[in-house]
């Protein structure tokens, strides 16, 4: 009986041998194509060939049909890849990778990299073998998948072979994927495949097929090409019928049985519709040990003359060649930037791996040339969408510069560490995220990818630019210019239609850049959630731990920080607090603005930016420093009746989703108030370092500080109780938001800083006693979520409530007390409060006190989201219908256990951490269960409350998930400490206090790590002792080189000065750091 064996191996990659007995599991490759390359989205299972989707874009647009992961499990031996041999002289076809072919001497294995996915099947008893090399086409001007099979004869005499290979459908461009599923019979009027008189067929549907009245011809498509070890193009088959006749489920070729090829190849094609295919027909004689390629390039093109025309090329075996060690090469020297080498193999190639996926979801900034500060431009991210996240809407610009759409949440989180890496793209992070947030507190919640514009005062120049660079298309460029664009859009263009640009296109690009405006572009999406602010202050700790010397600048004195500004409001209490089956549910919290829409000439979902003048002026800007007290101000504003966590009032709750029904029920978090301690807490030291200064705010700002003042002085004085206080406060934000509905006179105010330091001291001390409320509510450990029941209440009088617009016309009530129900423990509230733990002793509190909860899971040694929640009621949200030990519902969700392990390590929990990372750090895993490779993260791990034992300590869902952005903290804390960068006396100071175990160290004593993206760090410790704890190996000297070969050997664990700015530069290439 074959098994299945994992393993790593630095040549061949993640290994799966006898994949297809292996717990199943979906991956997909990264979709990257490089900057001037165009992108496709692929994804494959350990089952069948591997591949069992693709296309272009999205999922409206696939080549081979998107299906569930599974569905795709079940399917993809059938409607995947391919492989019939047919052996002259045997009475019998052999479908490689066939599940219905299983023997002890066939061997099935399984290679995966970055950027490749290769896989193998040694077939014994027929004596061959076939390999299957599959990677995407980068740096072209067209979408390509390459597959390549290799088949080798293994025997000790002679093959006749005949083979047909490829995919028994294939989806003309112009299909949507939803629409086959559920009018595909339908769609097939539409289908036609044309080129096939140049042997490349392509694919696309005659004319747009939605029922409107606006009908458009397709010409863009889907092509297949496809060639032998002789470069001989292949005339593919497109009809299934002439291969599979009426074996119409797919299953077995039986037209292929009993005919040659050279009779197939006498069979009309019907081209029309019906789902057309795609085989690639060879006859082939192989000598013992001989084998040969069929190279097959299956894509996307607008044009077809673009294939057509470069035939000759395409079709060298050398062009697949060099396309798959770019492929290689694009993505190696992409995770470059965090190239680390220790004891561990595996742990450095997950270093890569992590970064890679943590770019797919954030995307990596590039630096856009504009003669000035140079635009930065993400590139190469999406939404994490996939075949296990079927609900997500993934989105891939098959364009040049390629970029998708994203969650706000994501991408604010997955780029948190971008500085760390690029430290030339300065505060363009903070600045997009604090942007985004609204003056009400929340912020959109789809972010897409950023565009350009060139203003009319430009366009002469513009003009002129076109004029000098092009010799042709000088008309269309201007138009394409004209409104809003992308670089990608641009360049791309250049490169279809032959643009004739006199010099360096990238020269062009910037001289358009130069009379260029860059555009954030984001929506509303579908709600306000409660914690997706809370990862705003990453950004600015990140950047401050490498510009620590810009700090007043940065908080003070740049004023160009905007409110996003949605056409959703918040709704007020009296509109949102019901009578539903004789209890007060919290529904219908946020409405669609028609009337701001209809006054301000503005969309639903629109970039909108807060304008003075009511809505009808210039774009209100303002300091970073002033967006934190707005921001701060509107969650301190929302604590919950019992002062402890932030409500849930805008009909969301916060990180986990699956909470979705805790909104109406109330609901509130200390999760966001631990964190709103921890903004506090940043804003207090710096209104101490700076209280000397005052600050400008909008009038309506001010007046809302003021009022929220006055009510915590009533409380302090003892004039108003918990219950009085939050109703009064919720009542000025209330006013205050209504004042801001349409916009702000753009008045501001002075305000010392001195003044706001005296109040934010009684704003943390109001937190904290919340806090303290809560932890003895938790008995001990802080509880995440609560809920509140309305214990008095009046329902708003007839004939006021007819005036209001309430969920469902339920009666709008007047809460006047509430009873507190804590939700049972989840790991979410400690991840957070560990951030804001006053010393290490009470962090190592909490840690005890966290593992001896039913948080940790004794069988797996792993962190799960939550205890038990078998006492919780269905109306919490879908979380408590999930089954236990699945999805958001007491598993180990990665992004969430590995938060609580970065607030480890950054609560100074040395032993402590690196005890759980063992335990928990996907490297550190077993293979066999956690059931795929030990290089790619999962969304979660089934812990050990499942009913299905087989799935404990497995992992789903792969890869895109925040818990990338956590261990690249991780590694930087671990590699560099907590803040490389300070000031000494004024002066810019450089100092590294790595966190890392003895056992990490290789045979050398070393560890080294890349310092900023491009600075290698070499630590020397002979001794490979721990560098932390009583007995830690110190820095005693740094060994610094420059790029022109000069270096510098300093005696100090400090380095002051003009080194320190070389470092942050980038001028210094390597660091070594010695150690005792």
């Amino acid at each position: 009986m074959r098994n299945s064996h994992y393993y790593y191996d630095a040549q061949k990659g993640f290994v799966i041998e006898n994949f297809d007995k292996a717990k199943t599991f979906s991956s997909f490759l990264p979709g990257i194509a490089g900057v001037k390359g165009i992108p496709m989205w692929t994804f494959y299972v350990n089952r069948g060939q591997g591949i069992c989707s693709f296309g272009i874009e999205n999922k409206n647009s696939p080549i081979m049909e998107f299906s569930p992961a599974s569905i795709a499990y079940r399917n993809v031996s059938k409607n995947g890849f391919r492989t019939f041999i047919k052996v002259k002289n045997q009475e019998r076809i052999i479908e490689a990778f066939s599940p219905d072919v299983d023997s002890e001497h066939i061997q099935r294995n399984m290679y995966i990299k970055e950027n490749r996915l290769t896989i193998e099947e040694i077939n014994e008893e027929v004596g061959m073998s076939v390999t299957v090399n599959y990677f995407q086409i980068p740096h072209d001007q067209f979408a390509g998948l390459v597959r390549n099979v290799e088949i080798t004869n293994l025997n000790d005499t002679p093959l006749d072979l005949e083979v047909v290979d490829g995919m028994p459908e294939v989806l003309p461009y112009g299909v949507e994927n939803m629409a086959y599923k559920e009018v595909g019979n339908l769609l097939r009027s539409w289908m036609e495949v044309y080129n096939r008189e140049n042997n490349i067929p392509f694919y696309h549907v005659r004319a747009s097929i939605g029922d409107e009245a606006k009908v458009e011809e397709v010409t863009k498509g889907h092509f297949y090409l496809s060639f032998t070890d002789d470069k001989q193009l292949q005339s593919p088959i497109v009809d299934a019928d002439i291969l599979f006749g009426t074996e119409s489920s797919l299953r077995f070729p039986e037209v292929f049985m009993q005919h040659s090829l050279d009779e197939i190849a006498t069979f009309s094609q019907v081209t029309a519709n019906k789902v057309p295919c795609a085989f690639t027909p060879v006859k082939k004689y192989l000598d013992s040990q001989e084998s040969f390629t069929i190279s097959s390039i299956i894509g996307h093109v607008e044009d077809i003359d673009v294939i057509n025309t470069r035939v000759n090329d395409l079709t060298r075996l050398n062009y697949i060649q060099e396309k798959q060690q770019e492929a290689d090469d694009l993505v190696h020297q992409l995770t470059d930037s965090i190239q680390t080498e220790t004891n561990s193999a595996v742990f450095d190639q997950y270093c890569r791996q992590t970064y890679l996926d943590n770019v797919l979801r954030g995307g990596v900034p590039l630096l856009l040339e504009n003669g000035e500060d140079n635009f930065v431009y993400h590139v190469f991210s999406r939404k994490h969408g996939d075949m296990e996240r079927d609900y997500n809407f993934f989105r891939i610009a098959p364009e040049y510069y390629s970029q998708g759409n994203g969650n706000f949440r994501d991408a604010n989180q997955n780029r948190r560490n971008d500085i760390f890496f690029n430290p030339k793209i300065g505060s363009f992070n903070v600045k997009m995220f604090m942007s985004l947030i609204q003056i009400d507190g929340y912020n959109p919640l789809s972010v897409e990818g950023c565009t350009f514009e060139i203003p009319q005062a430009h366009l002469d120049k513009v003009r002129q630019v076109i004029e000098t660079h092009l010799s042709s298309h000088q008309e269309e460029i201007m138009q394409l210019l004209s409104s809003r664009f992308t670089p990608g859009k641009l360049m791309h263009y250049i490169a279809l239609h032959q643009v004739n640009v006199k010099g360096d296109d990238d020269e062009f690009l910037a001289n358009i850049l130069s009379y260029s405006t860059q555009q954030i572009e984001a929506s509303f999406g579908e709600g306000f959630w409660t914690d997706h602010w809370t990862y705003n202050l990453d950004h600015i700790e990140s950047y401050l731990a490498i510009y620590p010397d810009q700090i007043e600048a940065f908080l003070f004195d740049d004023r160009t920080y905007a409110f996003f500004d949605s056409p959703v409001r918040v709704l007020p209490r009296k509109q949102k607090h019901v009578l539903s089956n004789g209890t007060v549910r919290q529904y219908g919290a946020i409405q669609e603005d028609e009337q701001k829409m209809k006054k301000l000439s503005i969309g639903l979902q629109d970039t909108n930016w807060l304008r003075s003048r009511s809505g009808e002026g210039d774009i209100y800007q303002t300091s970073l420093f002033a967006k934190l007290i707005s921001l701060s101000l509107v969650k301190f504003s929302t604590l919950d009746p019992y002062g402890m966590g932030i409500e849930m009032e805008a009909n969301k709750p916060g990180w986990n989703d699956a909470l979705n029904g805790l909104p109406g029920l109330i609901g509130s978090g200390m999760s966001e108030t631990f964190e709103l301690k921890r903004l506090i807490q940043f804003m207090l030291t710096n209104l101490s370092k700076y209280e000397n200064k005052s600050i400008y705010l909008p009038e309506e700002m001010t007046s809302f500080l003021n009022d929220v003042n006055t009510q915590v002085q009533e409380y302090y004085a003892g004039h108003i109780n918990e219950f009085t206080y939050w109703d009064n406060v919720s009542t000025i934000r209330e006013t205050f938001r209504d004042n801001v509905r349409f916009g702000i006179t753009g008045k501001e105010e002075s305000v010392p800083l001195a003044e706001l330091k005296v109040m934010y001291e009684t704003f943390l001390n109001k937190i904290n006693q919340g806090i303290e409320r809560a932890i003895e509510l938790g008995d001990g450990l802080s509880p995440t979520y609560f809920s509140y029941e309305a214990s008095d209440y009046d329902v708003i009088d007839l004939d006021e409530a007819e005036q209001l617009s309430t969920f469902e016309g339920l009666p709008p009530v007047q809460v006047k007390e509430f009873t507190v129900k804590p939700l049972n423990h989840f790991l979410e509230a400690p991840a957070r409060a560990l951030k804001t733990s006053e010393n290490k002793e009470s962090s190592l509190s909490m840690y005890n006190t966290v593992k001896e909860t039913a948080l940790f899971d004794e069988e797996l040694k792993m962190y799960k989201t939550s205890v038990d929640l078998t006492n919780e009621s269905y109306e919490i949200g879908r979380i408590k219908a999930f089954t236990p030990g699945w999805l958001e519902r007491e598993s180990v969700f990665l992004h969430m256990s590995y938060k609580y392990l970065l607030g480890l390590i950054k609560s100074s929990l040395y032993d402590e951490f690196f005890e759980e990372m063992n335990t928990s750090l996907i490297p550190f895993l077993d293979a066999e269960k956690y059931g795929r490779s030990t290089l790619e993260n999962v969304s979660f791990i089934a812990t050990s409350v499942n009913p299905d034992p087989a799935v404990h300590g497995q992992g789903f869902v792969a890869r895109l998930s925040g818990s990338t952005a956590e261990f690249l903290s991780m590694w930087k804390e671990m590699m560099f400490g907590h803040y490389p960068f300070t000031q000494v006396n004024g002066e810019l100071a450089f100092a590294l206090k790595p966190i890392l175990p003895g056992w990490l160290f290789n045979e050398n004593g070393e560890v080294s790590a890349t310092f900023l993206g491009s600075t290698t760090i070499t630590y020397k410790n002979k001794e490979k002792r721990n560098t932390y704890g009583s007995n830690k190996a110190e820095v005693t000297s740094m060994k610094v080189m420059y790029s022109d070969g000069r270096s510098e050997t300093l005696h100090d664990a400090i380095i002051v000065g003009d080194i320190a700015y070389d470092i942050r530069n980038g001028a210094v290439t390597s660091i070594e750091v010695e150690m005792s």
